[in-house]
């Protein structure tokens, strides 16, 4: 066997052996908002003038208006995987920190069964806040949901940790403003 060929396998066991990194899809982070740690972008919406419904409290059924605001503004919406799965409790108190040194104050938060029925649905699959089909839901009593304001700019995360990852999907809405 040449030296040449020998090159040649090698680099092909090493290509072989090398863990494959996961990579963003399309999309970027918030210029305001840094991803979690090791988050990969598995979902992007850029920012554009838009329509969503604002949780504000308990989601007791997806098609109701109880604990609920509808907001217009520049919205970005952004779903990120995470692996291995981390507990969503670490997730939350890092995003808490960042928006907190950013200035803003929490205007709803809450665990799991605490987050009503329905929570997950109108987030993730409704079409009245995420866009359908962009984030990829689990669903399970191990979601968190925090919602953060700073003047006319809210912030949404609904957190949740599946069996092999966890998944943050966050939306920012900027120039916020009742609805028409």
């Amino acid at each position: 066997m040449t030296s040449i060929h020998r090159i040649a396998l090698t680099a092909i066991a090493m290509l072989i052996a090398t863990p494959v990194l996961a990579q963003d899809v399309d999309g970027q982070d918030h210029p305001g908002l840094t991803r979690y740690p090791g988050a990969v972008i598995d979902g992007y919406r850029a920012p554009a003038l838009d329509q969503l419904v604002m949780p504000t409290g308990p989601i007791a059924r997806e098609d109701g208006t109880t604990n609920r605001q509808v907001l217009e503004g520049r919205i970005t919406h952004i779903d990120y995987r995470v692996k291995p799965a981390t507990a969503p409790l670490q997730i939350e108190r890092y995003y808490q920190d960042l928006l907190g040194k950013a200035g803003f104050t929490t205007a709803y938060s809450c665990v799991g069964p605490a987050c009503g029925n329905a929570m997950g649905a109108l987030i993730l699959n409704s079409g009245k806040v995420a866009p359908v089909g962009l984030a990829d839901g689990l669903f399970n009593d191990r979601i968190r949901v925090l919602i953060a304001r700073r003047d006319r700019t809210w912030v949404l995360l609904h957190i949740a940790e599946g069996p092999d990852r966890s998944q943050v999907f966050e939306t920012v809405v900027e120039d916020a403003a009742p609805a028409k």
